[in-house]
């Protein structure tokens, strides 16, 4: 899968453009810096190289003004512009800023805050695994206040078939990898419910299992992808079933659904890519 700059540089600038927003305003910043982001962000969204008009009018900028701050863009390496037909598109050093910012997501630490906010906002446990040498393995966990007999802890590898989580590493890891961890659960009649089970997980964006690992706890899981459109992780909600709505469309799907989004979103991931 190929790289585009827009994709890449997103996360960043996103961050620089909004961080009035986000935080108090210590000191004076520096508008001009303030003003260089905005144009380059309006770049990355129209997602082509574009002609100065375009791109002062989506700025809300005359002409004049957005050409001296892209001759400064240029000269930097964020911009490039084509000479023959003088469009303004996103520079060498625009990707490799992305990439480097791309490089330092982790998500363990990112998704690490998305497992308390879950928990909090649900009053159910909830996990954080990830893929490891020996399948998917829990490396966050927060209880919930319902008393919970479960076997999951930091550290334990999960069920590719029998657990939520792992039902969404099956569905979205490269197919060899999924079915090389597959097949040791699995016998040959199990294999076609198994595919019907997968492709529906796909379809919905999310997994749940109803007493099926342990029996009395429900859990539902989600994806979280990286910039690449990888599975990077999974985050899960588990419960006591008689306290623990598992139905697809309930509020604790759509509560994990946008936390695990959202996380996505952090980890450079476009769905519309």
């Amino acid at each position: 899968m190929s790289i585009c700059p827009s994709d890449c540089l997103i996360y960043t600038v996103d961050k620089l453009v909004t961080m009035d927003k986000e935080t108090p305003k210590k000191g004076f910043g520096v508008q001009s810096v303030e003003v260089g982001m905005h144009l380059l962000k309006v770049l990355m969204e129209i997602g082509r190289p574009a002609m100065l008009k375009e791109l002062a009018e989506a700025a809300d900028m005359s002409a004049q003004k957005a050409h001296r701050y892209l001759v400064s863009l240029q000269r930097s390496g964020m911009v490039e512009q084509d000479a023959a037909g003088g469009r303004y598109g996103l520079g060498e050093f625009a990707l490799n800023v992305g990439l480097s910012a791309l490089s330092q997501l982790n998500v363990v630490r990112i998704a690490g805050d998305a497992v308390a906010e879950l928990r909090n906002r649900t009053d159910q446990s909830c996990l954080l695994a990830v893929w490891g040498s020996h399948g998917p393995t829990i490396v966050r966990m927060s209880e919930g206040s319902k008393p919970l007999v479960t076997t999951a802890r930091v550290g334990v590898v999960l069920s590719m078939v029998n657990s939520a989580t792992g039902r969404v590493f099956a569905a979205f890891l490269p197919r060899d990898t999924a079915d090389e961890f597959l097949a040791p659960e699995l016998v040959q009649a199990d294999r076609e419910a198994c595919n019907t089970l997968l492709a529906d997980v796909r379809i919905r964006g999310i997994s749940r299992t109803e007493g099926e690992e342990q029996a009395t706890i429900n859990a539902l899981a989600a994806p979280l992808f990286d910039h690449f459109g990888n599975i990077a992780g999974a985050l899960t909600l588990l419960g006591p079933e008689k306290h623990f709505n598992a139905s697809w469309d309930g509020p604790l799907a759509r509560e994990l659904l946008a936390v695990s989004k959202s996380v996505s979103n952090r980890l450079g991931y476009n769905e519309n890519s």
